[in-house]
């Protein structure tokens, strides 16, 4: 996917790798589904996507949190807020 102006980029972590991710806003539903999607990470977010399994459990670090936040993943939209942002996946699969 080539790189423009309305292009968010940020890392996925996952068990010492690390994934760079090119997407545009809402592209995707949640983060669960583009992580789903591009990453087909065995465990991860089955789920309905309603926030109450955990199995998309995520951190999150970037500009606009400044401190490392756990979230679930279903919950956060893929915007602008992304930009720049590294998210770890829990390894508790």
């Amino acid at each position: 996917m080539p790189a423009n102006e309305n292009t968010i980029l940020f890392k996925v972590a996952y068990q010492g790798h690390i994934t760079e991710v090119h997407t545009y806003p809402n592209q995707y539903y949640s983060l669960m589904t583009l992580i789903s999607d591009q990453l087909a990470i065995p465990g991860f977010g089955l789920c309905c996507g309603m926030g109450s399994c955990g199995t998309c459990l995520v951190q999150i670090s970037n500009g606009y949190h400044p401190a490392t936040r756990n979230v679930l993943a279903c919950d956060v939209q893929v915007n602008d807020e992304l930009a720049n942002a590294l998210v770890t996946i829990a390894s508790i699969f």
